[in-house]
């Protein structure tokens, strides 16, 4: 079993011909309201991969609260364990460029009292976990411990540490599969961290696929190209529940993170986020083809 612990919210995107200038107003744009937060995106990649998955995040008392566990009943998603508060559930505002390329910023409303203590309640969740699934759209706090909480019962961690925030080495240094970006891997750098020679990093790369690097070495896998990109807000999301999925089937490393290559590119073909999350077949698909050319 596969649980992921973050964040839930509702995505607000608005499509533009272009980014606005300061005090510029544009029109022609189009506006859509789906769901959001990276955890709830991973937990849904996952189980369209046919895993079996729990969330652990925060809710608040508004109509994204009921359409959340709208969707993660229709994904056949562990919800139990999710915190109800009264406030505002987190949004997220999307900018999407007609390349598809977007820019986000985030509300965080309840998720920011999510706490350390929130997560002792469900210690039998992570006794029952495989593999735990952490981003950082949560306090620095409640991610620590849900590290080390998982490591204390014995599951496997994936960290998707986005957006980049600074954390205790020590903390990072349990993780298994740490799996940031490009930008998120350049600040850990900054920050000094080093990954041990026991860790495993998964840095995607986009258009350029992905790099592992073990105590034995470095490889970058292929990408997927794709002759038109409509939107990338959840292709990262998908990459990281799409490789959870397949190391909790028994994948190896090199496969799951090919995997998770082909299910990203599949996800940026398609506008908005839960929409362009494939499921397991049209991965088979793709993954046949990406192979023979790879």
């Amino acid at each position: 079993m596969i649980l992921v612990v973050g964040s839930y919210g509702a995505g607000i995107a608005v499509r533009v011909p272009r980014v606005p200038e300061g005090g510029e107003t544009i029109a022609d744009s189009t506006l859509n309201i789906g769901h959001g937060g990276k955890s709830s995106n991973q937990a849904v990649a996952a189980a369209r991969q046919g895993a079996s998955v729990s969330l652990l995040t925060a809710l608040g008392d508004d109509a994204f609260a009921e359409s959340a566990r709208t969707l993660w009943d229709e994904e056949g998603i562990d919800h139990s364990a999710v915190k109800a508060s009264s406030g505002s559930t987190m949004a997220g505002v999307i900018i999407v460029e007609p390349s598809g390329e977007n820019r986000i910023a985030i509300a965080p409303g309840v998720l920011d009292d999510l706490t350390p203590d929130d997560l002792e309640q469900h210690r039998s969740l992570f006794a029952a976990a495989d593999l735990v699934v952490i981003c950082l759209e949560v306090p620095t706090p409640v991610v620590e411990r849900a590290i080390t909480l998982a490591k204390e019962n014995d599951s496997t961690v994936i960290l998707n540490p986005a957006p980049a925030t600074s954390l205790s080495h020590e903390v990072i240094a349990q993780v298994d599969y740490f799996v940031p970006n490009q930008s998120e891997h350049e600040f850990y750098v900054r920050e000094g961290y080093q990954a041990l020679p026991t860790q495993t990093v998964v840095l995607t790369q986009g258009v350029d696929g992905a790099t592992i690097t073990t105590g034995d070495g470095t490889e970058t896998l292929a990408p997927l190209p794709q002759p038109q990109v409509v939107d990338t807000t959840g292709a990262g999301d998908t990459f990281v529940g799409t490789f959870a999925a397949a190391l909790d089937a028994g994948e190896d490393l090199r496969p799951a993170v090919q995997r998770a290559i082909v299910a990203s590119s599949l996800a940026v073909t398609v506008a908005e986020v839960i929409p362009s999350i494939p499921g397991r077949a049209a991965v088979d698909d793709a993954l046949t083809n990406y192979l023979h050319t790879n």
